[in-house]
């Protein structure tokens, strides 16, 4: 093993994720002080009710497009949940947030990947908003998870002093290292052990039915298993390093965006009892039927209409 490579490969991720992440956070933080985020929540209520949620329930899904699931369920846990809340609209509410959850992030992220944020914030925004009232309609025609939901939110606390807000955050931030120092290493056991190669063969028949080559294979895993943020960060390394193609990377890019962090994001969501069929495996195929289409879209898109809205060019070394 490497070592010295390995600690080099730590620094670059870390630091292509945290000068994203950080001035992003303050930003979020500053929309929710200066009443930004109320702004948002007026023009997010008819979406809500489109989708089958009550009213009230707006705030967390704005909360958790500008932060993360974490803080939508802590807005949920201090607001209230609503007394007719039944277990369809718990797999709506969390289906809602898998999809859209800490876009600037995440989208950041992903520019400095290679794609545009407006393209992917569009796919991101409106496949949450189609799924879900897909979702709303045919389980009320099905008469299916009409029942109330066994949610659990009790020792959920919204943090409200700075202090405890900038502690929080470089918790988290601390936590994210760890994790990155822990999967770099992960990585690098797997291609010692061969097991890396193991997954890719696995992966590549479903890879090459949506239209992933195979060089993004290992994005796709990290991304399906730990999150878009690790996922992202080599993503980030690998078209630095050119090891990506243009098309390659905004298509994996697109791909975990729609659907990652299964682990841990589905994990949480089920604090609100909805169906676990409805938020995975269902959306798993929805997930692959829309990312196919467009990825096949993409795959035919002229270069003046791919670089102009959808891969960012500065990411690939382009001059603008």
């Amino acid at each position: 093993m490497e070592f010295r490579r390995i600690c080099i490969d730590i620094i670059t991720v870390s630091w292509a994720l945290f000068r994203v992440m950080i001035p992003t956070l303050i930003i979020v933080k500053l929309a929710q002080e200066t009443g930004l985020v109320y702004w948002l929540n007026l023009a997010f209520d008819p979406i809500t009710q489109f989708i089958g949620l009550q009213k009230e329930l707006t705030i967390v899904l704005t909360t958790t497009i500008l932060t993360n699931p974490y803080a939508g369920l802590m807005v949920l846990a201090s607001n209230g949940i609503p007394s007719d809340f039944s277990v369809a609209q718990a797999s709506i509410l969390a289906s809602f947030m898998l999809f859209t959850h800490a876009i600037p992030v995440e989208l950041a992220i992903s520019r400095q990947a290679g794609a545009k944020v407006i393209f992917l914030a569009l796919v991101r925004i409106l496949s949450a908003i189609i799924y879900c009232f897909l979702i709303h309609h045919a389980l009320i025609y099905l008469n299916l998870f009409q029942e109330p939901a066994a949610f659990t939110l009790l020792e959920l606390k919204e943090t409200s002093s700075l202090g405890s807000w900038i502690i929080e955050q470089i918790k988290g931030l601390f936590f994210i290292q760890i994790i990155i120092i822990v999967l770099l290493f992960f990585l690098e056991f797997l291609k010692l052990m061969g097991i890396e190669r193991l997954i890719r063969f696995v992966m590549n028949p479903f890879l090459k039915l949506i239209g992933i080559s195979d060089d993004a294979s290992t994005i796709i895993v990290v991304g399906l298993t730990i999150g878009l943020g690790f996922g992202g960060g080599l993503m980030i390394k690998d078209v630095r390093a050119g090891n990506v193609e243009e098309r390659d990377a905004v298509c994996a890019l697109l791909f975990i965006n729609l659907f990652h962090s299964l682990i841990e994001d589905t994990s949480l969501v089920m604090l609100l009892g909805p169906s676990l069929f409805i938020i995975l495996f269902v959306r798993a195929i929805f997930v692959i039927c829309i990312a196919y289409i467009i990825i096949k879209l993409i795959k035919i898109t002229p270069n003046w209409l791919l670089h102009n809205f959808i891969v960012n060019k500065k990411a690939f070394g382009y001059q603008i």
